[in-house]
């Protein structure tokens, strides 16, 4: 497998748990609508209304168009200048296995380990920005 190859499955992972988060978000919020948690009076201003374990699934929706933004970005330059190498796609593979932690830690309660996922994620694509600047150069 080539380091685009890998880099582009990971785009696909990414966009495939953008796309699980959303679905899921739906399915909680409708459910808790019509257990009665709240009314549409409540969140239809502001999202902030909905209970607590509703906002964390948001949240992570929201955040899910983020630090992703860079990474699609780091990707797609790098195929367009066909620029691509080892240290890009091990930055890919890093970051996006930490967003399938950081998701999963996100909707759950732990702060110290969704920080240290996101951290990782970080550390992965700041990888890639630098393997495509080496690749570049």
């Amino acid at each position: 497998m080539t380091p685009i190859g890998i880099a582009l499955i990971c785009v696909f992972v990414q966009v495939g748990l953008t796309f699980y988060a959303i679905v899921r978000m739906g399915k909680v919020r409708m459910a808790s609508y019509k257990s009665k948690e709240y009314s549409m009076k409540d969140i239809a201003l502001d999202s902030r209304n909905y209970p607590a374990h509703i906002q964390s699934i948001g949240n992570n929706v929201s955040n899910q168009f983020e630090t992703p933004i860079l990474f699609y970005a780091v990707v797609a330059i790098a195929a367009a200048t066909d620029s691509t190498n080892w240290m890009l796609a091990a930055g890919s593979v890093i970051f996006v296995a930490s967003r399938l932690a950081h998701h999963v830690v996100h909707v759950g309660s732990n702060v110290s380990k969704r920080f240290k996922a996101f951290l990782i994620g970080l550390i992965g694509l700041l990888l890639a920005w630098i393997g495509l600047g080496v690749a570049l150069l």
